[in-house]
């Protein structure tokens, strides 16, 4: 007998006589041999209150489909299927009828931006300009078609629309522009897929720059961004995006941790967050407390109507299934299995085509905006809030593949922060003009060394060199573009300062926005910048020789170094202001392979000028927040002595503040006792000892420390005193490695400095142990724009082997804590040497320990253990799998009482990475600022000075503030150098809204606790 085998209800709906109506499918089985003709066979579908009849075609012998449309059903109820043949029932099936979602389907076309990886840097950039091309040319293609299937694009991110805009003619521009007018294109608002957890604070900010320029150039809207192929979040980012306006978010997590048929646990916690094959949606809130809606999904292939049929359904009724609560979904879609893909019109083909024979599921050809505000708009209340960082697996240890470059460009964030302030106050009061394009070209190139591409595919031959070539460029380009700024502002500054006596003078600036102690290093031959501006050269009085264009070091003059013939002879160094005579000490680099700055490049030009290898250093008392202080070599008859506390001898060194102790074997710490409080800061019980270098095989986790060195005694002076160690034992991968250990005699502050000599040993890890005893400890350290307790401030079951750091991590018990400071290292381990999580998507070979569970409580930190990740090279694309470099890792620690805030652990991570700045001038000048003074100071302490800046467009200068102890706080900023005639609070990308109490030299801030503020005030 005839039977019906199945109904099976679809996805599909189609509008009849205006009556919405769902396609179902009825399976039927004729054993018989013959075939039943068209309109012998009927189904009747039997409602609660109606039914309808269905004639079907012919059923022939065997198992046949039959497609008939039955009315929309909203709500649960049970429909009867009756099979007649003639008018005889034959067959009934009963079913619990579920409604079907009227599915809208958004999809969102992307390229995949990678700077690399399918070709060289330069010819990326290339490509993508031909696809903004088509991009262009298909919209106006479809500009006539249906509404949902006119062809829509999402720049994904903005360096490439920034080089669009410069490299193409200006009416090419003004038509893809007024398609982002439109909404056709959409326009993202970061710079690139940044690793986004080695950004500083202001860079992060700044990766929103260049496309908002775009926006005021051309009135373009930015609600949107993405961030993609990162498996990993800084915090930070979430209150950097909200307070630029930006309210939606799409990062694409890529699946790393289930490729290859090898499934680890995923990024977070499914449980907790959402499952990696689900798309999702949530609030993602911020440590300050403000939120973006953050999409999380996966993308899809569709790549003809026929296949987009089959598969698209599928993917509906998997997440109905499995619990996706929404109606509408986002697809990223690509047009091809290649990263940098292009555009692809089918898209609207596929959509055209769908539409017109279905209601629903409707496909919307859609840029991220027209997804994210349907989604708010229908479902934003009920969606929840999470809260917490999501810690990279594998870019931020990829960047230690190349640990020079990574450290090269950490400091330029730095550098180049210091550079800006001091631009600004140079641009206040002298002619020096503010150098906004280099400071932009300096930033640009600090991101794009961020961004994620790190290499080709396969990170081997011509092609992976000439990536490197170009990847590596950005790094060195940024360092010499900022260092530039800091050396021409700095000393355009100097010159400006009255000078009554004659002679050498040292202007000793501070970036920060508090006054501070701290120590002043002055090279006696400083590092030239990359440019010698051109100047008018008119003889002296008495000289005989043609005036002449020359070119300077400075601003129409060269940079005043040290004169040997000076110091060479008894002097003392004096503070202008008190005239006080102050220690100094000169130290003499003896060793090429010192662990110290270009100490090999120093000592090798010291043998033609012996001064290349002299330093003066000192520590300048209360310099003022970004400010300055000024000090007079004068020459004397007699070296003058200073007292000191510092004692350095075989093994042990110390000072008021510390005892250190070597152990005489290995040359690593065993000691530090706080004589203060007679605390011992060193475990040691410990597996690994203090400024112990550890080698680990990727392959075997079997590890090799140094273990045989020679500790000598350093440098001897009233100003610092070290101990040398040099290690006698050949670590595998590290044939040398020269650390120096420094004591200061009026500063509380230990600093360790490694530095070490890496072959091209494959498939091992590198890290500098520093394991503090504490009871319970707790910790803090700094992320981008944010501060993160491990565990406890991330994304449930987030990666806990390795994170990224700022400026300071501190470890804490009831009985006072230590703060710890990287300048050139980004990656650390707290608590344990982990097995560590770089995916198999990156790495060679699976390291022993893969796929451990993570720390899950704060409490399970047992051990107030830091571990500094210095070199890794465990990989089989994207990074290097080999390095050869010459690298310095610079540490500083400090102990304090209390926790963290107590211990100020902000300011002395930031005093850390940005140093005082001294710049030489000749004495017996006119000048139109005093020898003392501050450009700019904040109150109360825990409200940190970020950046002081031209604005973007012109319009006064830029201030940006953060608070750093979660305390809601008003700041009280003070411009003694700028008469405020207006000030406003602005957003992120200095966008006013809403003016501020200020008066003639002050101006006062809101802050919310950890939030971050930007001012700007007009003269």
């Amino acid at each position: 007998m005839t039977r019906i085998v199945s109904v099976d209800p679809t996805v599909f709906f189609v509008s009849e006589s205006g009556a919405l109506r769902q396609v179902v499918r009825v399976s039927v089985e004729n054993p018989s041999a013959g075939a039943l003709p068209e309109g012998a066979a009927c189904v009747v579908v039997y409602l609660p209150d109606s039914n309808e009849r269905f004639p079907l075609g012919p059923i022939e012998p065997g198992a046949s489909v039959h497609e008939i449309h039955i009315l929309d059903v909203r709500t649960p109820i049970v429909v009867v299927f009756r099979l007649l043949i003639g008018d005889q029932p034959v067959d009934a099936l009963e079913l619990v009828w579920e409604p079907e979602r009227h599915w809208d389907v958004y999809l969102v076309q992307v390229s995949h931006h990678d700077l690399g990886y399918t070709d060289l840097p330069t010819n990326v950039v290339r490509e993508h300009l031909g696809f903004l091309d088509d991009v262009v040319r298909f919209c106006e293609q479809t500009a006539d078609w249906p509404e949902e299937s006119r062809f829509r694009y999402t720049v994904e991110q903005g360096w490439s629309l920034q080089r669009y805009v410069e490299r193409r003619p200006s009416d090419q521009v003004d038509r893809l522009m007024s398609l982002a007018r439109e909404g056709r294109v959409e326009v993202n608002a970061l710079f690139g897929n940044e690793t986004s957890e080695l950004c500083g604070h202001e860079e992060q900010i700044r990766l929103l720059y260049p496309t908002f320029a775009l926006k005021r150039r051309y009135g373009i809207p930015i609600l949107t961004a993405e961030l993609n192929d990162v498996p990993g979040l800084s915090w930070g980012l979430a209150s950097t995006l909200a307070g630029a306006g930006i309210r939606y978010f799409s990062p694409r997590l890529p699946t790393y941790f289930s490729w290859g048929g090898m499934t680890v646990h995923s990024y977070w916690d499914e449980d907790a967050v959402l499952p990696n094959d689900l798309s999702g949606a949530f609030w993602w809130e911020a440590l300050d407390g403000q939120r973006v809606l953050l999409w999380y999904g996966y993308r899809m292939w569709l790549w003809t109507f026929e296949q987009s049929v089959a598969d698209l359904p599928g993917h509906l009724v998997d997440h109905r299934r499995r619990g996706y609560p929404f109606d509408l979904i986002r697809f990223g879609f690509e047009s091809s299995g290649r990263d940098n893909a292009p555009p692809d019109i089918r898209l609207s083909f596929i959509a055209r085509q769908w539409n017109s024979r279905w209601a629903y599921p409707r496909l919307l050809v859609s840029t991220n905006r027209m997804f994210f505000e349907a989604l708010e708009s229908r479902e934003g209340d009920r969606l929840r809030v999470l809260r917490g960082d999501l810690p990279n697996t594998d870019y931020t240890v990829g960047a230690l593949s190349t640990a020079k470059e990574t450290a090269v460009n950490r400091a330029t964030h730095d550098v180049l922060g210091s550079a800006e302030k001091l631009a600004a106050c140079a641009s206040l009061v002298s002619d020096y003009e503010y150098p906004a394009e280099q400071i932009a070209d300096a930033m640009a190139c600090e991101m794009l060394y961020d961004e994620h591409t790190w290499g080709m595919s396969n990170p081997m031959g011509p092609a992976q060199e000439g990536n490197w070539s170009d990847k590596s460029r950005y790094a060195y380009r940024a360092a010499a573009l900022a260092h530039d700024v800091l050396v021409k502002s700095s000393n355009r500054l100097a010159d400006q300062v009255i000078l009554d006596a004659e002679g050498h003078h040292l202007v000793v600036f501070n970036p920060l926005g508090t006054p501070r102690t701290d120590l002043v290093t002055v090279p006696a031959v400083s590092a030239a910048p990359c440019g010698r501006p051109m100047y008018w050269s008119a003889p002296a009085r008495g000289e005989t020789r043609p005036a002449y264009f020359e070119g300077g070091t400075a601003i129409g003059r060269d940079v005043v170094d040290l004169p040997p013939d000076l110091i060479d002879h008894p002097f003392e160094l004096i503070d202008v202001e008190t005239a006080q005579s102050i220690p100094y000490q000169i130290m003499d680099l003896d060793d090429p392979l010192a662990a110290r700055p270009a100490a090999a490049q120093r000592y090798a030009l010291g043998g033609a000028s012996p001064e290349q290898r002299r330093t003066l250093v000192f520590v300048a008392e209360n310099v003022p927040s970004l400010g300055y202080r000024t000090f007079r070599i004068a020459p004397v008859e007699r070296w003058p002595i200073f007292d000191t506390d510092l004692e350095v001898r075989a093994g042990v060194l110390e000072n008021r503040f510390y005892r250190v102790v070597l152990n005489p074997d290995s040359g690593t710490i065993s000691s530090i006792i706080d004589k203060a409080t007679g605390r011992e800061w060193l475990d040691n019980t410990a597996q690994h000892a203090c400024n112990q270098v550890i080698v680990r095989w990727s392959s075997t986790g079997e590890e090799e420390v140094g273990c045989c060195a020679r500790a000598v005694v350093g440098e001897t002076g009233p100003v610092l005193a070290s101990l040398v160690v040099r290690g006698e034992d050949v670590l595998p991968g590290c044939p040398q490695r020269n650390q120096e250990i420094i004591l200061y005699d009026q500063l509380k502050r230990i600093d360790l400095a490694t530095r070490l000599l890496k072959d091209s040993t494959p498939l091992m890890e590198v890290y500098v142990a520093f394991p503090f005893a504490l009871d319970r400890p707790q910790f803090r350290y700094e992320s981008g724009n944010t501060v993160i307790e491990p565990v406890r401030d991330q994304l449930p079951g987030s990666n806990t082997d390795a994170y990224a750091v700022q400026h300071w991590v501190d470890t804490w018990d009831a009985d006072g804590g230590i703060t710890w400071a990287s300048v050139d290292a980004p990656v650390i381990a707290l608590g344990d040497l982990w097995p560590g999580y770089v995916s198999q998507a990156h790495h060679c070979v699976t390291p022993p320990g893969f796929g451990h569970s993570f720390v899950r409580d704060p409490a399970d930190l047992v051990k107030g253990h830091i571990y500094s990740y210095v070199f890794a090279n465990n990989f089989r694309t994207n990074f290097q799998p080999v390095q050869v470099a010459d690298v310095l890792f610079r540490y500083s620690l400090r102990t304090h009482e209390g926790d963290w805030r107590e211990g100020q652990a902000s300011l002395f991570g930031w005093g850390v990475s940005m140093p005082l700045i001294p710049a030489g001038v000749v004495g017996g000048k006119a000048g139109s600022i005093p020898a003392t003074a501050s450009f700019c100071s904040v109150l109360p302490s825990n409200v940190m000075l970020l950046t002081v800046k031209r604005a973007e467009d012109g319009d006064g200068i830029i201030l940006r503030l953060s608070e750093t102890h979660g305390r809601t706080t008003r700041a009280r900023v003070e411009l003694p150098w700028f008469t405020i005639g207006q000030a406003f609070a602005t957003n992120l990308v200095e966008e006013n809204v809403g003016s501020l109490l200020y008066d003639t030299h002050r101006v006062w801030v809101d802050l919310p606790a950890y939030g971050t503020a930007t001012v700007r005030c007009r003269a």
